[in-house]
């Protein structure tokens, strides 16, 4: 995984800067991302971003990315300034990008994929995507856990769980033979397992 926040926050950009109305919700760019690093994960055996998910109440979220965006601080490394030269945040739950996103951070299959997230689900909103996601299997396996008030509200997501399919996807996003799973699913084991 790239596990760098740069790449994370040019993905942050590259949302910002494409979706229309200049402000974008955090859920919604949380959801967008998720959906792009679940794509690539499918097709290339990597994620765009590299960060970490987790499973929380309204859906699956890329929780470096969200540190990032709450000001908080993460485990990876980023100059400091960096995130204030491509973001501003507009409020508590909504930021723009400050400019247009460093694309020599993304090779073209991020890029292509994350124009086909924007194409299919720029225009949903954020609590329309939020119930999408509790309908993937990374988000179901801890769905009983997440609605009891006796267990803790967020729960580190099997990657593995991103190979699944969902029986309600209708977006064809996910829609990649089973030859193509085994082959990424085992590309990122070899990877990750170095």
């Amino acid at each position: 995984m790239a596990r760098n926040t740069k790449k994370i926050i040019q993905t942050l950009v590259y949302f910002a800067s494409k979706i229309p109305g200049q402000n974008l919700d955090e859920m919604k760019a949380y959801k967008l991302l998720w959906l792009a690093d679940r794509c690539h994960l499918r097709t290339n055996g990597r994620t765009i971003t590299g960060d970490r998910y987790y499973a929380m109440p309204k859906g699956v979220v890329p929780t470096d990315a969200k540190h990032l965006l709450d000001g908080e601080s993460t485990i990876l490394n980023t100059p400091a300034d960096y995130f204030d030269k491509w973001i501003k945040k507009v409020d508590s739950y909504r930021f723009r990008a400050v400019q247009n996103p460093d694309l020599t951070e993304f090779s073209e299959s991020d890029i292509a994929i994350l124009d086909r997230v924007i194409d299919i689900y720029g225009n949903y909103s954020r609590h329309k995507l939020s119930e999408l996601s509790h309908k993937y299997p990374e988000w179901q396996k801890y769905q009983d856990m997440l609605l009891d008030k006796n267990e803790k509200n967020s729960f580190p997501i099997d990657m593995d769980l991103m190979f699944e399919n969902s029986d309600d996807d209708q977006s064809k996003l996910f829609d990649q033979s089973s030859e193509v799973l085994e082959t990424t699913k085992e590309i990122y084991h070899d990877f990750y397992s170095l």
